[in-house]
């Protein structure tokens, strides 16, 4: 992680590679997912990095609440909402693999 000098330049260039493994359009998530809410996951950067989960990919993860699928699993838990960073932590896991292989397409 140390070529890129902010998560904004991490997202920048491993986003769309991490969406397209996922199945989703990359046409409408990408730099106006990452401007409008790029800046929210800083008070999560706690949490996450004690998981062991560094803050770049929690970024990442994070962004995947605001595109659907993921958008809805978010906020229709049976439980009722959950903190968008708080699904980051349950869910990084699952997107381990797919975040991995997006990195190492541009590595």
């Amino acid at each position: 992680m140390k070529i890129f000098t902010s998560h904004y330049d991490y997202l920048r260039v491993v986003l769309v590679p991490f969406l397209e493994k996922l199945g989703l359009n990359t046409n409408v998530y990408h730099d106006g997912l990452i401007g409008a809410h790029g800046d929210k996951a800083y008070g999560y950067r706690g949490d996450w990095e004690a998981a062991g989960i560094h803050f770049y990919r929690g970024v990442m993860v994070y962004l995947l609440t605001y595109c659907k699928p993921y958008s809805e699993e978010v906020r229709e838990t049976g439980q009722g909402w959950v903190a968008p960073g708080d699904w980051v932590l349950k869910n990084y896991d699952r997107f381990k693999q797919q975040i991995d292989e997006a990195e190492q397409e541009i590595v």
